[in-house]
């Protein structure tokens, strides 16, 4: 997909906001993403998606870019996450993350794997955006070694549960957590290529579950209820980290 000005500002509007919300205090410091955006073009960073959390223009809202220099780790092209809002709900940051090519599914490295990626908070040059390529690609054997790690742990069904207990308790956080669960319908990959018992690709097979939803289970209350998918960015991410932290784990 090609992201036209047009096209990010009718999914994302708060991207082009020119100030912060009137909420916000003096002290606040605004970071226009806008500007953010436009270095990352021209310093040949391709956008790959683009969301945002509500419809105000100073929403939260998530831009993934890649680099076409970084190698891919296994099954994933490497990503760099950015993150801001203009009312305070979230400071802007940059993390890393993986891109499932098998299944068109993200993933958020969390910083026990890579650290956070920091650029100074308004005060950005060429030169920060010039030099990110060179620290993901520091990082890289870092993130490679976790996900070899989980390709080659095969788990017992105990295991297996575990995890599944983990992400349970992850996506159910707030509220009454679900009655019980049809464990094989979890464990069902939606396609072939992720079949099989090691770490990385039960993992996997449980993220894309949890985060895009699609299964049945039975709410206290005894009924069968679906899963809805995850619409907000914050509570995407936030699973994305807990699991893959709950999967490394596994590794202990």
């Amino acid at each position: 997909m090609i992201y036209t000005p047009e096209l990010i500002k009718s999914i994302a509007p708060a991207v082009f906001a020119t100030s912060p919300s009137s909420k916000m205090t003096n002290k606040y410091e605004f970071v226009p993403t806008n500007e953010v955006m436009e270095i990352f073009d021209r310093e040949g960073w391709k956008l790959s998606s683009v969301k945002q959390t509500g419809r105000g223009i100073h929403s939260m809202h998530e831009l993934k870019y890649r680099n076409s220099e970084l190698p891919k780790v296994g099954d994933t092209v490497v990503e760099a996450i950015v993150r801001n809002s203009h009312d305070g709900t979230a400071t802007f940051s940059m993390g890393a993350g993986l891109f499932r090519l098998v299944c068109s599914n993200g993933l958020t490295v969390p910083t026990s794997v890579a650290e956070k990626f920091s650029i100074r908070h308004n005060h950005f040059s060429f030169d920060d955006v010039r030099g990110l390529a060179e620290d993901f690609s520091k990082k890289l054997p870092r993130i490679e070694e976790s996900v070899t790690r989980m390709m080659e742990k095969e788990l017992t069904e105990k295991e297996k549960l575990r995890l599944i207990k983990e992400a349970v308790k992850i996506r159910w956080a707030v509220g009454n957590g679900p009655e019980s669960i049809d464990i094989t319908d979890l464990l069902t990959p939606f396609r072939p290529e992720d079949e099989g018992s090691d770490l990385w690709t039960v993992f996997n097979v449980i993220q894309e579950k949890m985060t895009r939803g699609g299964f049945t289970y039975k709410s206290p209350r005894g009924r069968q209820t679906t899963l809805r998918g995850i619409k907000s960015i914050q509570a995407t991410n936030r699973l994305n980290t807990k699991l893959w932290e709950a999967a490394e784990l596994l590794l202990v």
